[in-house]
């Protein structure tokens, strides 16, 4: 069990029993089982398809999607896991702010060196009486009473448009925190979409963790014969992608999946510029992890491209699996490589 859901089950108490409780983005363990014996009802919501999988197999009544939807009785208990981004913390305060009932206790755990220690902060703006409640295996517990304001939470004052030329032609991005790069074209993308300019691509793309959708949005409108999917397991970043590509009036469809656990198509192009962070760690290994089963999705001589930190020993993993690789693009920090199936 994550060391977020102990401290959490540690401050769970026999006989405080509560109407109904919304857990926002639990970890993905057993944890909410004991938690359900304190609420009459209790209802997880996850932003991640992977978590939402896991705790829906395990019996969980479980939502996924980007924000959580209002229910007509508000909930008098609210858990949310701290976030690792801040602005996305914020954002989440004020959903489940405007979903707690005025009487209601909201709980936020999470990691110390993930910054719990200064959400306070955040809990203060929104709740007269904010106490820790518990400070146990590197994890601080807050426990936030009386709101302040019953506010009407709208998604739209987080979203965030920006422009990205791409091959003289504007596409309009939609963002939101917690969505990678947040509002920017971040180098490593910026110096793929340089590399893709220079290629002819038809066939099916598969636009792997497609964040915003930036990458799948330039290939739709610049090479109108492909036919684009673009794959996340974040449901925020995928709501940003159906909401880039219709800001822009391109064809697309756009999947939830845990990796590529949930795709069942080959394509004659992945293309990806792969995570590399685990929570707040940086894992230099899960970009690989996740691309391990890429090439039981690409077609007999289709390609993988994707853009790497240059430390990063990918040719020794697309050696083993791929029948030749290129690099077809670097600067001093990032490279791209295409392989061939």
């Amino acid at each position: 069990m994550h060391a977020v859901s102990q401290i959490i089950e540690k401050n769970l108490h026999p006989g405080e029993i509560h109407r109904s409780c919304l857990w926002i983005n639990p970890e993905k363990d057993d944890s909410w089982i004991k938690a359900a014996t304190n609420c009459v009802s209790l209802k997880l919501f996850s932003q991640d398809y992977g978590c939402f999988s896991f705790l829906q197999r395990s019996g969980a009544e479980v939502e996924f999607s980007a924000f959580p939807q209002a229910s007509v009785d508000k909930y008098s208990w609210i858990i949310v896991n701290l976030p690792r981004q801040k602005a996305l913390l914020g954002m989440l305060l004020e959903c489940a702010v405007g979903l707690l009932a005025e009487d209601g206790i909201l709980w936020l755990a999470g990691e110390n060196r993930a910054g719990i220690k200064s959400a306070d902060k955040l809990l203060k703006l929104h709740f007269a009486q904010v106490r820790k409640l518990d400070n146990a295996r590197h994890c601080t517990l807050y426990e936030a009473s009386k709101r302040l304001n019953q506010q009407v939470f709208d998604p739209l004052s987080y979203r965030l448009e920006w422009t990205l030329n791409y091959k003289h032609k504007e596409i309009e991005v939609i963002s939101y925190p917690g969505v990678f790069a947040h509002g920017r074209l971040d180098a490593g993308t910026a110096l793929l979409l340089d590399a893709l300019a220079k290629m002819e691509i038809e066939g099916d793309v598969l636009d792997f963790a497609c964040g915003a959708g930036v990458i799948g949005a330039c290939i739709a409108s610049n090479r109108p014969q492909a036919r684009v999917t673009l794959l996340d397991t974040s449901a925020l970043a995928l709501r940003a992608s159906e909401e880039t590509l219709e800001a822009n009036q391109l064809n697309g469809s756009v999947l939830a999946s845990d990796g590529l656990l949930e795709l069942e198509d080959q394509f004659d192009l992945i293309v990806s510029n792969p995570p590399i962070h685990a929570g707040v760690k940086t894992d230099t290994r899960l970009s690989m992890r996740l691309l391990e089963s890429v090439p039981e999705n690409i077609k007999p001589g289709g390609s993988l491209i994707i853009v790497a930190n240059v430390h990063l020993p990918y040719e020794n993993w697309l050696t083993q699996r791929f029948r030749h690789y290129e690099q077809c693009g670097s600067n001093n920090d990032y490279k791209i490589i295409m392989a061939t199936k």
